[in-house]
C-alpha cells in the first residue's frame, strides 16, 4: 500500500518505521522536513493529495493540529482509510462528514496481550464493585534525546497534558464499563516540572457497569508504573502492564510483548479493516467528552453528571 502519515514528530517517525517495516510504501506530510527518515516527503497534506494517491493515511500531527488535518482530507472527499492518534481531538468537536473507507483512533493500548486477555476472562468476575486505573511515567525521561520542556506535552496550545497523553485509561474504563453517569475529578499542575499544562489528575466515576472507577494520571512517578485491578463477586483480577503479568485470584500469567507488537496489531487491523478491537471515532469522542468533564468537574469541585 501507498501510506501518507501526517506528522515528522516521535510518535509520526514511529508509524512511519513500522509501517516501511511492513514492506509499504510511506510518505511523510510535514512542514518539518526530517532527512533522517528517508521517506518521500511533502509539506502540506493539500500539496500531497494533489500529487500522489493513498490508500491509507496516518494522522499523527499534534493533538491541537487533528481537527484541522482532519477537515482537509474529508474536504478533499479522501476515500481510504485512516487512523487518527490519541486523542480524536483537544476539546470535544464534531467529525465533518466524510467519505472514508474505515476509520480507527490510536489507542493501541486495546492491542496489548494482557489488555486482550483481560477483555475475554472479564465476565468471569460476574458483577463488578470497583476498578482502578494507575498510569505513572517521568515526562522528562519520555522521549530519548529531547527536552521535554518543548514538547507537546509541556504545551496547552499543542493539545498537551496528562489527560490527553495518557487517555488511555480513559478509553480502557469505557471500553471495558461503559459509558459514565457521574464523575468528579481533582488535578492540575503539583510538581515543579518546566511545563505549562496539568502533570496530575484523580478522577472518580460511576458507569453503567461499575459502581466505583477510579482512574490515577501522572507524568511525576519514578517508578514508571501501569496497573489495572477490578474487584467483583468472583474474586480480583490485577494486570501490569509494565511487567506483562496478569492475577485471577490465585492463578497467574505472564505475556510475551515484543517493541512496538502494539502499534503493529493496530496498523494490520487498519489495514485489514478488522474493527473487533480498534477504537471508533465515535468511541474516541466519547473520550474527548469526558476529558472535557474531568476538568469542569476539577475546576468546579463538584459531580458532573451525564
Amino acid at each position: 500500500m501507498k501510506i501518507a502519515v501526517i506528522g515528522a514528530g516521535s510518535i509520526g517517525s514511529r508509524h512511519a518505521r513500522i509501517l516501511q517495516d511492513l514492506k509499504h510504501e510511506v510518505v511523510i506530510v510535514s512542514s518539518h522536513v526530517n532527512s533522517q527518515l528517508g521517506t518521500a516527503q511533502y509539506k502540506s497534506i493539500s500539496d500531497a493529495l494533489k500529487h500522489d494517491q493513498f490508500e491509507y493515511v496516518v494522522v499523527a500531527s499534534k493533538t491541537s493540529q487533528h481537527l484541522n488535518d482532519l477537515n482537509e482530507l474529508c474536504n478533499a472527499k479522501f476515500a481510504g482509510s485512516v487512523l487518527i492518534e490519541k486523542p480524536l481531538f483537544a476539546s470535544s468537536q464534531r467529525v465533518a462528514k466524510n467519505n472514508f473507507e474505515f476509520a480507527g483512533v490510536g489507542y493501541n493500548l486495546r492491542f496489548h496481550p494482557a489488555v486482550l486477555w483481560l477483555r475475554g476472562v472479564l465476565p468471569q468476575l460476574g458483577k463488578i464493585s470497583s476498578a482502578n486505573f494507575y498510569v505513572g511515567q517521568y515526562l522528562p525521561t519520555w522521549r530519548e534525546n529531547n527536552d521535554y520542556s518543548n514538547s507537546s506535552s509541556a504545551k496547552a496550545t499543542s493539545g498537551g497534558g496528562v489527560l490527553r497523553d495518557l487517555s488511555h485509561e480513559l478509553d480502557l474504563a469505557q471500553h471495558f464499563f461503559g459509558d459514565w453517569t457521574q464523575l468528579t475529578a481533582c488535578g492540575g499542575k503539583f510538581s515543579n516540572l518546566e511545563i505549562e499544562t496539568d502533570d496530575t489528575f484523580s478522577i472518580l466515576m460511576k458507569t453503567k457497569a461499575c459502581n466505583a472507577l477510579s482512574i490515577q494520571l501522572n507524568y511525576l512517578d519514578r517508578i514508571n508504573q501501569r496497573n489495572i485491578t477490578i474487584i467483583g463477586d468472583n474474586g480480583t483480577i490485577k494486570v501490569d502492564l509494565i511487567s506483562r503479568k496478569a492475577q485471577f485470584n490465585e492463578t497467574t500469567k505472564t505475556f510475551e510483548l515484543e517493541p512496538d507488537q502494539t502499534y503493529l496489531a493496530e496498523h494490520i487491523a487498519m489495514i485489514t479493516k478488522d474493527a473487533a478491537t480498534l477504537c471508533t471515532f465515535d468511541e474516541a469522542l466519547a473520550v474527548v467528552e469526558t476529558i472535557d468533564a474531568i476538568e469542569k468537574a476539577s475546576i468546579k469541585q463538584k459531580w458532573i453528571n451525564r
